[in-house]
């Protein structure tokens, strides 16, 4: 899967070599990389699913690994997290966990749909916290076809 934050698309690949391409909302400051916790930019990188489906306030939630030992390697190196929060996040990865939220790099950052507040507005303009948003049916359509493991490319 790629999410194309400058083109406010995510394209998935079929295992039958077609690619479906949906449009999307970014984080409400869409140029940049997440760099801490509340500066409302989606993360660029490589990451993976890192859970099922969940329900939300905003429809459904699909967990993706943010913050990455990539993320933290650079957090560590310019100062913006201790050698504690780099262990943890660096730890819950080696075990095949969700890396946690509450460091200051942030967290749970995934795909969601719009929910009742935003119902019609994923196409229009970027409205998360640093999410990736897709209408409600283009998310149960992914949600069906995707399972944890499937890697995100997100790129600028």
């Amino acid at each position: 899967m790629e999410i194309r934050k400058s083109e406010r698309t995510l394209q998935a690949r079929c295992e039958n070599g077609a690619t479906l391409e949906l449009a999307a909302a970014m984080g409400r400051v869409p140029l940049g990389h997440k760099l801490i916790a509340g500066d409302q930019r989606t993360p660029e990188g490589t990451y993976r699913i890192s859970g099922p489906a969940e329900t939300s306030r905003f429809h459904a939630f699909v967990p993706i690994d943010y913050p990455s030992v990539r993320d933290a390697d650079a957090a560590l190196a310019d100062g913006r997290i201790d050698v504690s929060d780099y262990a943890r996040i660096v730890g819950a990865h080696e075990r095949g966990e969700p890396p946690p939220a509450d460091t200051p790099l942030g967290g749970d950052i995934g795909l969601h749909g719009e929910g009742d507040r935003w119902a019609g507005d994923s196409q229009h303009l970027d409205w998360t916290l640093g999410c990736v948003a897709l209408t409600d049916t283009d998310l149960d359509y992914l949600i069906e076809r995707i399972e944890p493991g499937v890697t995100v490319e997100i790129r600028p």
